[in-house]
């Protein structure tokens, strides 16, 4: 994509927060701006349409920790039912099987900071694994929850667990 320039006033702590921020990540101000510019506009402009809230990772696991994993897993699959969709929708505007995968890269793991994402094609198969640090319960909610966003558009996939991650292989 080619570039813009343009030039910017910000008030003085900004520019120092800005320095000292750069400087500490080994890159220059221009990149730092252009990865916040970049955040806002692929996600901080839809939280309050999408109906997100940043909440603290002790607090969700807490709440998982005191369920069953029958009940988690029930409720992720309700919930991966309509927000995703919701979400992809409102974002996107269309449910292609791209907008899942980046919705789980981008609004769960990216910028919703819930875990990372990494996947590969192989074989005739996409793998994704999601690493997370919510537990093995995260792990089943991970499990309901993307089995659900899958489910929406009918990819045929299987979901293995662990303490801390959720590996889903989709056929291509």
């Amino acid at each position: 994509m080619p570039n813009s320039t343009r030039s910017f006033r910000v008030e003085q702590y900004v520019s120092n927060i800005l320095d000292e921020e750069a400087e500490r990540m080994g890159i220059s101000v221009n990149a730092l701006v252009n990865i916040i510019l970049k955040h806002y506009s692929d996600f901080n402009r839809f939280l309050s349409k999408i109906d997100l809230v940043i909440l603290n990772r002790e607090i969700l696991t807490k709440f998982l920790e005191v369920m069953e994993d029958q009940e988690i897993f029930k409720i992720a699959l309700e919930l991966g039912e309509t927000i995703p969709k919701d979400t992809i929708l409102f974002w996107k505007k269309e449910l292609a099987q791209q907008n899942i995968f980046e919705y789980l890269e981008k609004i769960i793991c990216r910028y919703g900071l819930l875990g990372t994402y990494d996947e590969i094609n192989q074989d005739g198969w996409k793998i994704i694994v999601i690493r997370h640090r919510l537990g093995k319960k995260g792990s089943v909610f991970f499990h309901g929850y993307i089995k659900s966003i899958f489910n929406i558009i009918g990819l045929d996939n299987t979901i293995e667990l662990t303490e801390s991650s959720v590996k889903a292989k989709i056929v291509m």
